[in-house]
């Protein structure tokens, strides 16, 4: 009997000591959930990141997406000011400190041999935040794909955050030519084409891909790798750029000669600025029809090189877009109309996938954020409406203001990717363009 009691205690005793070691575990990672993680075998650090990065398990994201909780931003303690400064120094301690820290996926375990076969290359515009770019970064992030990078000439302390992370990863590199870019001005198409040209130099045989897609700092994705290669095949090899033609509104940015000035600020610093002269442009080269398109946009690698290396009217219209105002709204559809121009889009439904933006120019006019450059900057309270989109990726977020929407939005793209809870939240189906 004595002997039958004890060994009922070494059981009793040797469940609660399991029990004790599994709950330090589960908090010690719940504690460090966005510190530094230790260095760790990278094999052994994505497959604690399959249970730690659940949705399932995150009651304040479940709630925020499900519009059952509802914060208090007056109060909020959900801002992140790592700098600059942090980054470069995170970078300076070894790749497996970023890739870690970021959760960055390295290897080809849960990516399909479609994704495999079908990778995306994106062009990437920063101007800020370095901690930001790699939490989009990571988020994107897949070994077949390849990511070029500009980072504004101004912002020093983030170029060489950057580069310093850069050199960690085969398929990520820096725009080799840097624009001082000034807002609304040709500097921001010009970036772009950099970083496209880039792009589109790199050899087939290198990286075979099909699509570009180009980004800014600020967007966050709202699809899965796997769900983007899936909306992308469906294209069939055509652009995706959206837009109209002679829209009323738009006629005053290509009218009038426009001019790059120096203008002080209230806080002393000079900052450059640009500016509608009285003096009218020229039309369009080529007689060809003023549109009006989104930044960001999708582009076939055939459209690309046709732009950027082969088309005379391209050339033309590059050079007469230069004083105009937001080039980078007009350029690419303008040649998409074009006839001649490889995989245009052609007539399209309302539907675009270019990334959703909340403007506050719409009738019904939601930030659950703040509003900067008339469109709003998610918040916390903004996030049960952007995981209903049908959208590849939202524009803009601001985690030195809120860093609640990214890092729920991570969550749930990888509640998905590694397939942790299929029933709630299942893969999205590519949706129908046409």
């Amino acid at each position: 009997m004595v002997m039958k009691r004890f060994a009922c205690l070494l059981v009793v005793s040797a469940v609660v000591l399991y029990r004790i070691a599994w709950y330090y575990s589960w908090t010690c990672e719940q504690k460090t959930d966005h510190a530094y993680p230790l260095k760790v075998r990278s094999d052994l650090s994505r497959v604690k990141n399959t249970t730690r990065l659940t949705i399932k398990n995150d009651g304040l994201c479940l709630n925020l997406m499900n519009g059952t909780k509802h914060l208090n931003m007056t109060n909020k303690k959900t801002s992140d000011f790592t700098s600059d400064y942090d980054v470069k120094s995170l970078a300076s301690k070894g790749c497996n400190h970023v890739i870690d820290k970021y959760d960055f996926e390295m290897d080809f375990k849960h990516i399909t041999k479609e994704e495999r076969d079908f990778p995306i290359a994106y062009s990437i515009l920063a101007h800020q935040n370095a901690h930001q770019l790699m939490l989009l970064l990571s988020a994107i992030y897949a070994p077949q794909n390849v990511y070029c990078i500009h980072i504004d000439l101004k912002s020093t302390s983030m170029f060489e955050a950057v580069k310093e992370i850069a050199s960690c990863f085969a398929n990520v590199f820096l725009a080799t030519k840097r624009e001082d870019v000034v807002y609304a001005g040709f500097s921001r198409l010009q970036a772009d084409i950099n970083c496209m040209k880039d792009l589109v130099n790199i050899p087939v045989a290198t990286t075979n891909w099909i699509y570009l897609i180009n980004l800014c700092g600020q967007d966050f994705p709202l699809r899965t790798n796997l769900e983007i290669t899936k909306q992308l095949k469906k294209l069939n090899g055509r652009n995706q750029i959206h837009g109209e033609a002679n829209p009323v509104k738009f006629v005053r940015r290509t009218k009038y000669i426009h001019k790059v000035v120096n203008r002080t600020g209230k806080d002393g610093m000079v900052e450059r600025i640009i500016i509608r002269t009285s003096q009218l442009k020229s039309p369009p080269p080529f007689n060809m029809i003023i549109r009006k398109n989104s930044a960001y946009n999708i582009y076939t690698r055939r459209f690309l090189r046709w732009v950027i290396f082969e088309s005379e009217k391209a050339k033309a219209l590059l050079e007469w877009s230069r004083d105009t105002l937001t080039p980078d709204e007009h350029y690419w559809l303008m040649l998409d109309a074009l006839e001649e121009a490889p995989g245009r889009t052609g007539k399209m439904s309302g539907f675009t996938l270019s990334p959703y933006v909340s403007w506050n120019t719409h009738a019904h006019r939601i930030c659950g954020g703040y509003w900067r450059h008339y469109s709003c900057v998610f918040g916390s309270n903004d996030l049960g409406r952007l995981v209903r989109q049908n959208k590849l990726f939202a524009n803009k977020f601001d985690v030195t203001y809120d860093s609640l929407p990214v890092t729920c939005l991570r969550k749930w793209l990888d509640d998905r990717k590694f397939r942790t809870n299929e029933i709630w939240n299942p893969h999205r189906s590519p949706v129908s363009i046409n």
